[in-house]
């Protein structure tokens, strides 16, 4: 008895199905728009589809008590639709083919500039608010109506209950659309739903936007002039950090507590880590190499969940594009060319989105491609083109606590140590922060070059950083680092402009007072905005010293890969995987680079 509302709902499914005509119905056409066009379903199919239908008593046969629950599912509420054609086309949305130039106006208030993000879904505006008196970041999204959130809600849910694998996880964007699609029409077939095509082109840019993308600011992830997204809290608009602009007021919020809680999560699992109340801190990396800094415990962050996306360039910067932006010139680059190819150990540093992650990818393509090289990171950043590289990063642990930290934990201590067993060419430390320092410093004075990054504002402050806790390395050690390249975020020359402040060698440490002796080789002039070259310096003599190589001939020699690299700049050879080729070349026959920039 208890069975029989489910047996009569069965067989007044199939009996209404039976006496329905075979439908021939179009989708109803829009004439302006065309991104996606209907076509008629043919006969074929539809005889396909009805063949599928089973007859009333054989369907009360199939659905037997066993097989139901699966069978069954959504089949009361289909009752209620009718069913209706869905368009033929495949859902296309492209990035933008060319990158649109920005000029960026003199006087704020008279700008006002769009551009595509996700064509022909979404596009950016930004211009002058002249109620706030600034600049605001506007996505233009399609508008979603009631009738169009009830469509989206149920596709979402047969969305979930159909879908058993996680869209996120397929790599290639193309096939993750082409997979949703499949589902989604065969979605909108089983619930009649009836849609324009219009709607058709929303629900499918929605489902993109919500299932394989970032929900709302999978647009901001387009755009190639956006360098930070930061979320402050619930119902706080959105800040993005813009290269022409600077950091820009957005119409996107997360008004609710939840919504934001969930995205945080999401966002940890796009990652790869874990975050919860018990451990309320993100740092991590999306796939696309983004680093994601986030907190979701309301007593940790009091306005509620936040994060911060710092964007990664899937194209690292050259040096050629370094001259370009005029973070450093031809002159230091060469220098630095030289000291990288004679193995110096060299490290940058500077205050918080200085480029010191950027610049330290850029002096990497110096190092010879046959050379041996080991990458160690806390969140991977570096791009290289080398193929002897093994890119090395830490790992949270995870359980409880061991003697040594948490269970499975590998930290950066852990894979430098291991690091210099491999007999590396050359080590890159991504970020110096503690003990892993004194083994870098070790590995240094054992003869193996080594190049990273370091949080400070100038050279004391990183030989005042060394030598105190947490790192606590000797004035010996010190003295085998070679140079320090101090970065600046230059906001008096652009807003997003980034320069190489100084480039100062070690000459010594006072074993008693700490105090360094230095020798500032290149200094950036804000007035001018150009680069001193001092005209002495130790890194020639020490090659010269080991290399036997006369100081005349190095400077040559430097002047020639300075020629080298503004040849390439006029000649617009700025990918980073052309500029390292020409770089490697040089290094194995420079006499065919030389003729080839006409270089005598």
């Amino acid at each position: 008895m208890s069975n029989f509302p489910l047996r009569f709902g069965v067989f007044m499914f199939f009996k209404k199905r039976e006496e329905k005509e075979k439908p021939k119905v179009n989708l109803e056409g829009e004439k302006a728009g065309g991104n996606i066009q209907t076509t008629n379903l043919s006969t074929e199919k539809s005889l396909q589809r009805q063949e599928a239908v089973p007859s009333k008593n054989a369907a009360i046969k199939q659905f037997s008590i066993l097989g139901s629950l699966r069978n069954l599912r959504g089949a009361l509420w289909r009752l209620q639709v009718k069913p209706q054609e869905i368009p033929g086309d495949s859902f296309v949305l492209g990035e933008p083919k060319h990158l649109v130039i920005l000029q960026k106006a003199m006087d704020p208030s008279q700008t006002d500039v769009r551009y595509p993000l996700l064509e022909p879904y979404a596009y950016v505006r930004i211009f002058w608010d002249s109620k706030r008196k600034e600049l605001v970041y506007n996505i233009i999204e399609p508008i979603f109506g009631k009738d169009d959130e009830e469509v989206f809600s149920k596709v979402m849910k047969g969305l979930m209950e159909m879908v058993d694998v996680e869209l996120s996880s397929i790599k290639d964007s193309g096939t993750a659309i082409s997979y949703m699609e499949k589902y989604i029409r065969k979605i909108i077939s089983e619930y009649g739903l009836t849609l324009t095509r219009g709607q058709f082109a929303k629900l499918l840019y929605y489902v993109y936007r919500d299932f394989v993308g970032l929900n709302k600011i999978e647009p901001l992830m387009h755009d190639s002039y956006i360098e930070d997204i930061g979320c402050d809290g619930t119902g706080v608009p959105l800040y993005v950090v813009h290269r022409k602009f600077g950091s820009i007021r957005t119409n996107i919020a997360f008004k609710e507590a939840e919504e934001l809680n969930n995205f945080v999560v999401k966002l940890s699992e796009r990652c790869g880590r874990y975050i919860s109340y018990a451990e309320p801190l993100l740092d991590g990396t999306l796939p696309d190499g983004s680093r994601v800094q986030a907190s979701l415990a309301g007593d940790v962050t009091t306005r509620g969940p936040t994060f911060s996306i710092r964007k990664f360039s899937e194209m690292p910067f050259s040096p050629v594009d370094m001259m370009e932006m005029g973070t450093a010139d031809s002159q230091v680059l060469a220098f630095l060319w030289l000291a990288m190819e004679y193995g110096a150990s060299i490290l940058i540093c500077g205050g918080v989105a200085t480029g010191k992650t950027s610049f330290l990818n850029t002096l990497s393509l110096f190092i010879p491609q046959e050379a041996k090289i080991i990458s160690i990171e806390d969140t991977r950043e570096l791009q290289l083109p080398h193929e002897n590289w093994i890119p090395s990063v830490s790992r949270a642990g995870f359980g409880g606590h061991s003697e040594s930290g948490k269970y499975g934990e590998v930290s950066m201590f852990d894979l430098l140590k291991e690091s210099f067993r491999q007999n590396p060419d050359y080590v890159i430390v991504g970020e110096i922060r503690g003990s892993e320092a004194y083994v870098m410093f070790q590995g240094m004075a054992s003869g193996h070059p080594s190049i990273g990054t370091m949080h400070a504002g100038k050279v004391e402050d990183v030989v005042h950083r060394l030598e105190t806790p947490p790192i606590e390395i000797s004035p010996s050690l010190i003295e085998t680092l070679d140079m320090i390249v101090v970065m600046v975020h230059a906001r008096e020359v652009n807003k997003s402009a980034r320069r190489v402040k100084e480039v100062a060698e070690i000459e010594s440490i006072d074993s008693t007072t700490g105090f360094a002796s230095i020798n500032k080789v290149f200094a950036w002039m804000p007035s001018s905005d150009s680069f001193q070259f001092n005209g002495s310096t130790v890194m020639l003599q020490k090659i010269s010293k080991t290399k036997g190589i006369s100081i005349e001939g190095l400077e040559s020699e430097m002047e020639r890969r300075k020629k080298i690299l503004e040849w390439m700049k006029k000649e617009g050879i700025k990918n980073y995987i052309k500029v390292s080729e020409i770089i490697s070349d040089y290094h194995k026959n420079p006499e065919k680079i030389l003729k080839m920039a006409g270089i005598s």
